[in-house]
């Protein structure tokens, strides 16, 4: 996986929400959002990179976007009951906060793996 920040006219993918519109350019995503009453639990995110000249995206090594964080995960990579492998990502603005979401949410997943709270870490290259 790569971590990118690139033009919201160069990012386009099919969101978790809404799972019935199909493809959106980021920027038509955020507006959504912004606007629209089933996405009113994601309008408090859109600030933090709406203005920005560039959006933070996750993208597989086909790259193809996986997330637009810190706002919505791609329906690419969603998770489903078949589900082996699962990578974690926290985006924050806060490192002390980001790390204690991460560790939560990492030790919730990890009750459900075959060998039950063990966990695969990975590194980050800068």
């Amino acid at each position: 996986f790569s971590y990118d920040a690139r033009d919201p006219k160069d990012i386009k993918f099919v969101p978790l929400t809404p799972d019935d519109k199909g493809e959106f350019m980021s920027s038509d995503l955020l507006n959504f959002y912004e606007t629209d009453a089933s996405a009113k639990h994601l309008k408090p995110y859109v600030s933090i990179i709406k203005d920005s000249p560039v959006y933070p995206v996750i993208l597989d090594a086909n790259e193809t976007v996986l997330s637009l964080p810190p706002i919505i995960n791609g329906d690419h990579s969603k998770i489903t009951l078949g589900t082996k492998n699962v990578f974690i990502e926290c985006t924050a603005t806060d490192l002390t906060k980001a790390n204690i979401v991460l560790d939560t949410v990492v030790t919730m997943f990890s009750e459900y793996c075959a060998k039950p709270f063990t966990v695969e870490p990975v590194t980050v290259q800068y």
